[in-house]
């Protein structure tokens, strides 16, 4: 594995013989978005493709290119003076995008309408984070279609640089390869502050997702977070039945912490059951050390895994991450060191810190019944509503008089205007929408829908509430201008 630059872009390359395998990495996607900008790496990578692919014409043996969570890769192989006309497209297309083209393909990204990571993953990271950031994957945000070319424009100067870029090559030597990127330095990523921690929450998936955070480089977590999957995997697959598979989502919170997402489908009607063996599985783990087999099982899988079928293009891709997002790598024999010396007491103290700020996610109506470590129920959260405790001050507006009387569930639904706020809730329960925590109010006619930096929505209806002209003036007066969307299009 050799590391050089071309043009300030560091080159992580495998020489071999055959045709000349390339990986373009841009550190961009989703979480480097904003709400209003969801969506806007997808047009980039698209638009870029679309054009390097027609330029490159018929001789590349083959080429793609994706944007996800973490990243915007082109990719692709093919003879390197082929390889080699096709990066120079790339990146002269970066500095000059074809957006007369923006129209086209936002409507062919809305219809493919795909997900960053595992929708189970997705919704576990919007309950974790909001509508920013890692949140963002969660979220569906105003849509491609509204994105317009300077937002489009500028998305791609701040993201798609030099200082942002990272090439992998697999094969021979690309004679008289150039990277003509834009400059511009790596934007930071900052770990995001986490909404809640060591609860449930319910949204809107066919799935069980449990997040657990850690530090990036422990070896202890990573081997806790491995026996736990095996655990959970044994006993609701082959003892129970009521699960089929049990994966991760691994993304990186800053390079100092990783977020491991565990996701599991469930039987018809075990969803309940499926929650509550994950979760007591990782607080038996956090309670008591695994055995000493448990670890070595493990550990004697991934020799053999790294040894008999190694990938090293994986390798490569781990290889250029400290260049990508300053994360550190550790070759293979290295990782397998720091893991061998893993003591069982470590991994269930690594678990209990995890499981200490993790969330467990389950469908909407789906009500386990959970024990915390402190050895009490576990708590319930709406991430962001208040349960059983008085709602604000402020001026109240109720469902009109004959929706009150007709309809039993809008008897305690209510509006209450602070000086700093909007509250919507029933009797029980209220959320508030902060006017300085609006990401964005969109305007429908006289209608108004409110998304909070929580991921959370409110829409307000004419006639919904008495008086609520009154909010709808409230909100256009405090959301500032640039957080406010006018929308023509039908719902």
């Amino acid at each position: 594995m050799r590391r050089t630059t071309i043009d300030g872009i560091p080159v992580h390359r495998i020489p071999s013989t055959g045709p000349l395998r390339f990986g373009l990495r841009f550190g961009c996607g989703v979480r480097d978005e904003t709400y209003r900008t969801l969506g806007a790496s997808q047009v980039v990578e698209r638009l870029t493709a679309e054009r390097a692919g027609a330029e490159a014409g018929a001789g590349l043996v083959t080429y793609g290119s994706l944007s996800d969570l973490d990243e915007t890769r082109f990719y692709g192989s093919g003879a390197p003076e082929e390889v080699v006309r096709f990066l120079e497209s790339v990146c002269r297309t970066l500095s000059d995008l074809p957006l007369d083209r923006l129209e086209h393909v936002a409507g062919i990204l809305e219809i493919e309408n795909t997900a960053p990571v595992d929708v189970r993953a997705a919704q576990a990271l919007s309950a974790r984070y909001g509508a920013r950031a890692l949140g963002l994957a969660g979220q569906r945000g105003p849509g491609h279609r509204a994105l317009t070319a300077d937002m489009v424009r500028e998305h791609a100067a701040t993201h798609f640089t030099r200082g942002n870029a990272v090439l992998l090559l697999s094969g021979p030597e690309p004679e008289g390869l150039r990277l003509p990127l834009p400059d511009g330095a790596r934007p930071p990523r900052r770990a995001p502050r986490r909404l809640a921690g060591h609860v449930w929450a319910q949204r809107d998936t066919d799935g069980i997702a449990l997040a657990l955070d850690a530090p990036i480089g422990s070896a202890a977590a990573r081997m806790g977070h491995c026996v736990l999957m095996e655990r959970v995997d044994r006993l609701l697959r082959e003892r129970l039945g009521i699960s089929s598979h049990v994966d991760v989502v691994e993304v990186s919170r800053d390079a100092l912490s990783v977020e491991r997402i565990l996701v599991l489908d469930a039987a018809g009607g075990k969803e309940a059951a499926v929650a509550a063996a994950l979760w007591g599985e990782a607080v038996r783990m956090a309670q008591e050390p695994p055995l000493p087999g448990e670890l070595m099982e493990y550990l004697t899988w991934l020799r053999r895994t790294w040894t008999e079928q190694p990938d090293p293009w994986a390798r490569l891709q781990e290889a250029s991450n400290p260049d990508l997002y300053g994360i550190p790598y550790l070759d293979d024999a290295t990782a397998l060191t720091q893991l061998g010396r893993v003591t069982p007491q470590e991994v269930r103290e690594a678990m209990r810190a995890a499981l200490e700020g993790a969330l467990l996610v389950v469908p909407v109506g789906v009500h386990p019944s959970l024990t915390g470590l402190d050895g009490r129920r576990l708590e319930h959260t709406g991430v962001c509503e208040v349960w059983d405790t008085p709602f604000p001050p402020g001026e109240v507006f109720r469902r009109p008089l004959l929706a009150r009387a007709t309809d039993r569930g809008a008897r305690g639904d209510r509006l209450v205007l602070t000086p700093h706020s909007v509250v919507h809730g029933r009797d029980d329960w209220y959320h508030e929408y902060r006017f300085d925590e609006v990401v964005e109010l969109e305007q429908w006619g006289w209608d108004r829908t409110v998304v909070a930096r929580c991921g959370c929505s409110m829409r307000l209806v004419r006639g919904s509430h008495t008086g609520d002209d009154r909010v709808r003036s409230a909100l256009d007066r405090a959301v500032p201008s640039s957080r406010i969307r006018v929308r023509t299009a039908a719902r």
